[in-house]
């Protein structure tokens, strides 16, 4: 298919082919969507009413008395009559067609003046909004005023000169399409229409620039072809049921483009049914490959209505005075769904009208009876099978010296242009609602870099309505110019480049990073007329990105060597210290290593014996092995193992963190943290979606939300959220519901407890808008984050403990107090600072493996003593601290401090030694607000140094008021 006739299908389905369609009508419709407005009508005006020739957007209204008529204004003048907001016009705020029924608040009227000079009525446009037109919609109604003006000239020749007329409007309308040919054509999701067998039908450019192909080559060629084999039957599958329930689906599957390249790519797919009842699928889709990998967010899906219609003929019809027969043509016979050989009669043609419509027409026959004026009027009809129809009826009445004797007209049916009509009004508004409800930034620049779409995020950041943007430059609205490189982007976009960049935004609570795309506006010709432009918050995300380039940094360059292997022991990752340690290069594949290889016969039997049961038990081990290095040297280490679990709950991956201590130089220095391999992103889960209206009933749920809630959505649908989440749910989420029933869009972090389990979600909430400004509800959009904060408190903890003991190090011993002050337990904190007596001899006597030997023994010891609400850390060297919560008096310190004196007197072994030492405890109890957890440590450190002094082998504490002596020492018991 050529790209002509690739762009003759997007106008086929997006704006009705309307070479049929009746001028009044298609001047209409032009005007409403030149200006902007819902409503457009050409009205007629006598001398007591205006009845309406053409209506767009105001059904139910066929015409007004003439005093209240804004039309009667309109009429009076030769230029644009325009009322921007009506309620406060002293002339029209007590109208009832603007404190009631249609509520107009603006409106702009063109007067139709007839080369006789008769003015006899207006093309007008109106909204229920204030607003105004700019100089470019004032001229262009005036034209098209002139437009209506010419086709009321006619009287004889009806459907020639309607089809010159036509002629003179083609034009107009082509470009009045445009702009919705470029929003479906330069869209950056993919869109595509196929047939029920898959077939494609349309693809825009994005669609074809994902698969790789131009979009005039992807044209009659199966969907499927482009879907990954793995989820062909999946696709084949929802697709099926989109056509045969006519239910919209969402979902996700993988593409392959010409080249072989997978993307997974979002879709959602509808079906629409033109008037013959055939089926066209309607797919869009957003690639989501970069959220796949980054597990940070999904995009929520968007989707694109299509407008579908057949025009039907015209059929002509005559009526002879003298006769007194009617004359149909084949045309209008079908029309009325009577035989080829039906004759009519003038009493049974009126009879196909309904009651409604009846004095209608009646009345302008006789009107056209008296006065010569001809009629053009939209009818309800039943025909003669009794399926009720929409008509065109045009007539006029043709005279012989005064008198009448003929009457001609045509007949039209538009049922199905009436029907897209109220389709189109209706999609335009939820495509509107669609935009607006998204958390992005959605916008339309022209080549002037002028704003002429902007969605109702823009109108958040720039804090200021939507008309007041429109029409108006980023210097104008932000009072400062952006800096050069922005600037160098919008020029590169308006010579027809596509851009893509971040930058950093000035906001409240601090900057934020923004990923902004620039998608250029081309015409057929190669013109760039303007760009798209989205922008999206990516803060949360560079943030993350950063952390991991961070851990990612720390594991490259530690001195410490870090392993990581499969269930099996096959090396998966080798940091660059074991790397040079064992003389493998950096380029060198893993690919067949297995640990075992680079342990010693006895480390090798200690992980079949001691190690892997322990740490299957606890989930880490720690010890001193031997390994092998470069050379088969072998070198004894500080040894490190931590099991990880999958979500079944099974071991699948080891990390093993090691430490040289051949020469112990570095022995009091932390254990830098250290994390795992870097991994390929797990498959995203799938975004939860809900609409809840403002009475607290769900509305919609997707899959993702159900699978969540563990509830078919008809179990959902139709019940409050207090009914489905419970009422402790319901309350986490209340003020950031009472937030955006206020108007605002909210994004949050909740915890959520579903079926006894506690998830973190990232949570956006954006207001549901009705077109008269009031809000309907809300949609929420949730991401499941629990996999990011477990995974950033395993990574924190890493940084907390001491390889040599598994106790708490100084970072983890300082982050344990501030946690225990801000959750209040301040006055019922105790401190106990440990010194081991006599430990220096044991190292320069036995060596510094026989030193950490006893420090391991003693921690051991100390934890088998303590509470589990307790902690114990290990500062540095010999030095220990024993933290306690919740005590209300000294006995419990006190008692603790003996054990820990007690735990000294037996001997540690070590290679046939009998290793003595001692301890010195110094306890303090009650943390100042003031002096935080630092002046509780110091007091328990001078406590410390008081047992040292009074001799060793004791336990010092502080006086209470009814001490005689400060620093009172209680020696073992």
């Amino acid at each position: 298919m050529s790209e002509a006739a690739r762009l003759a299908r997007l106008r086929e389905l997006l704006v009705l082919d309307s070479a049929h369609e009746p001028i009044f009508d298609r001047l209409a419709r032009m005007a409403s969507m030149l200006c902007g407005t819902p409503i457009a009508l050409v009205s007629l005006i006598d001398e007591e009413r205006q009845w309406f020739k053409a209506n767009v957007g105001l059904p139910g209204f066929n015409e007004t008395p003439r005093d209240a008529a804004f039309c009667n204004h309109a009429i009076a003048g030769d230029e644009i009559f325009e009322v921007p907001d009506a309620s406060r016009d002293s002339r029209f705020a007590a109208n009832p067609l603007v404190i009631g029924d249609p509520d107009i608040r603006f409106y702009a009227g063109a007067p139709l003046v007839l080369q006789s000079g008769a003015r006899v009525g207006t093309l007008c446009v109106i909204d229920r909004q204030p607003r105004h037109l700019d100089e470019a919609q004032r001229a262009m109604l005036l034209e098209l005023a002139g437009l209506v003006t010419e086709a009321l000239e006619m009287r004889r020749g009806l459907l020639a000169k309607s089809l010159v007329t036509r002629g003179k409007v083609q034009e107009a309308l082509l470009q009045s399409e445009a702009q919705y040919r470029a929003i479906v054509e330069d869209q950056t999701e993919m869109i595509s229409v196929a047939n029920a067998a898959g077939e494609l039908e349309f693809v825009n450019r994005s669609y074809a620039a994902h698969l790789r192909a131009a979009p005039e080559a992807l044209i009659g060629r199966s969907l499927f072809d482009f879907v990954d084999a793995a989820d062909r039957e999946g696709v084949r599958k929802c697709i099926a049921e989109v056509v045969a329930g006519g239910e919209s689906s969402d979902g996700e599957n993988r593409m392959c483009d010409a080249q072989g390249g997978v993307r997974w790519v979002s879709w959602t797919n509808r079906i629409y049914r033109d008037a013959s009842g055939h089926p066209s699928l309607l797919s869009v889709g957003r690639e989501v490959t970069d959220r796949k990998r980054a597990e940070i967010e999904l995009r929520t899906s968007q989707s694109l209505l299509t407008r579908i219609g057949r025009v039907a003929g015209v059929g002509g019809w005559e009526f002879d005075m003298a006769t007194q027969q009617p004359v149909w043509t084949d045309e209008t016979k079908r029309i009325h769904e009577v035989s080829s050989d039906y004759v009519p009669q003038l009493a049974s043609a009126l009879d196909f009208y309904t009651a409604e419509s009846r004095p209608r027409i009646e009345q302008a026959v006789a009107l056209g009876m008296r006065t010569g004026t001809p009629w053009d009027l939209e009818l309800q009809m039943i025909t003669a099978r009794g399926k009720p129809i929409w008509v065109r009826a045009v007539g006029e009445v043709e005279f012989e010296s005064g008198q009448p004797v003929r009457l001609t007209g045509a007949f039209q049916d538009i049922t199905t242009r009436k029907e897209l009509e109220t389709r189109v009004v209706e999609s335009e508004r939820f495509l509107r609602q669609i935009t607006d409800s998204l958390p992005l930034r959605i916008a339309y620049v022209d080549r002037t870099r002028r704003y002429r779409f902007v969605n109702h995020a823009h109108v958040e950041r720039f804090g200021m309505a939507r008309e007041a943007i429109l029409g108006r430059t980023h210097e104008e609205l932000l009072g400062a110019a952006a800096g050069e490189g922005f600037w160098a982007r919008v020029a590169g976009a308006l010579s027809g480049e596509a851009q893509r960049f971040e930058f950093e935004e000035p906001a409240e609570g601090g900057p934020r990073r923004m990923e902004s795309r620039l998608t250029p506006d081309i015409d057929a010709t190669g013109q760039v007329h303007g760009f798209f432009s989205t922008s999206v918050d990516v803060t949360e995300r560079a943030q993350t990105e950063q952390a991991l380039r961070d851990l990612s940094a720390i594991v490259e360059r530690t001195t410490d060597f870090i392993v990581q292997v499969d269930w099996r022991g096959n090396i998966l990752y080798m940091n660059p210290a074991v790397r040079e340690a064992t003389g493998i290069a950096a380029s060198e594949a893993l690919t067949g290593r297995n640990f075992a290889e680079f342990n010693t016969d006895e480390t090798n039997r200690r992980y079949t014996e001691e190690i892997l049961p322990a740490v299957h038990a606890t989930g880490v081990w720690l010890g001193e092995t031997t390994v092998f290095a470069a050379d088969r040297r072998v070198i004894p280490v500080s040894h490190q193992v931590i099991a990880h679990r999958n979500a079944g709950g099974r071991v699948d991956r080891y990390s093993a963190v090691m430490r040289d201590i051949t020469a112990e130089v570095g022995a009091k220095r932390e254990l830098q943290r250290q994390t795992a391999t870097l991994r390929s992103v797990a498959a995203a889960v799938p975004a939860m979606i809900c609409v809840v209206g403002t009475d607290g009933v769900y509305r919609f749920v997707n899959d993702a939300f159900e699978r969540w809630i563990g509830s078919h959505r008809d179990s959902i649908v139709g019940s409050t959220a207090a009914q489905v989440l419970g009422q402790p749910e319901l309350e986490r989420s209340r003020a950031s519901m009472a937030r955006v029933l206020g108007g605002e869009s909210v994004a949050a972090e909740e915890i959520s407890i579903v079926r006894g389990q506690e998830r973190h979600l990232a949570t956006s909430y954006s207001p549901l808008w009705l077109p008269d400004g009031r809000i309907d509800g809300y949609i929420k959009v949730a991401h499941d984050i629990t996999s990011h904060r477990v995974e950033h408190r395993r990574l924190a903890q890493l940084t907390e403990r001491d390889a040599l003991t598994g106790l708490l190090n100084r970072a983890g011993f300082e982050s344990h107090l501030r946690q225990s002050l801000d959750s209040g337990g301040a006055s019922t904190l105790a401190m106990l600072c440990i010194d081991l007596d006599h430990f220096k001899a044991i190292n320069d006597g036995h060596g510094h493996m026989a030193g950490d030997h006893v420090l391991r023994t003693f921690s051991q010891r100390v934890i088998n003593l303590v509470r589990p609400t307790d902690a114990v850390c290990r500062l540095g060297g010999d030095e220990f601290v024993i933290v306690m919560h919740g005590l209300r008096n000294d006995a419990g310190a006190a008692a603790l401090a003996q054990k820990v004196l007690r735990a000294t007197d037996e001997p540690v072994v070590f290679e046939s030694h009998l290793l003595r030492f001692g301890a010195s405890v110094g306890i303090a109890r009650g943390a100042d607000p003031e002096d935080g957890w630092q002046g509780l440590y110091a007091r328990a450190d001078a406590m410390l140094y008081c047992a040292k002094s009074a001799g060793r082998g004791r336990a010092s504490a502080e006086p209470r008021d009814d001490d005689q002596t400060r620093g009172g020492s209680v020696s073992r018991s």
